[in-house]
């Protein structure tokens, strides 16, 4: 798997940025591509990434919220 630091180029403000993957929380992943929510300056990056850890996709959220679900009796 490619662990570590990961390199894109941000396409809110064009500028080369850097982020970790958080290789021990993956390992628990059963369903790829999974999001991981990147904040940059004033903007989130959600970056998808494989099962091989590798950039699939991003979008760019201005803010996010966490959702929390009820469990079912």
């Amino acid at each position: 798997m490619a662990e570590g630091l990961k390199w894109l180029q941000c396409p809110v403000c064009k500028k080369t940025i850097s982020w970790k993957v958080p290789d021990q929380a993956l390992k628990k992943v059963t369903r790829f591509p999974v999001a991981i929510v990147v904040k940059h300056e004033d903007h989130n990056l959600v970056c998808y990434v494989d099962s091989h850890l590798q950039l699939a996709d991003t979008e760019v959220a201005a803010a996010y919220l966490e959702g929390k679900s009820k469990d079912e009796d």
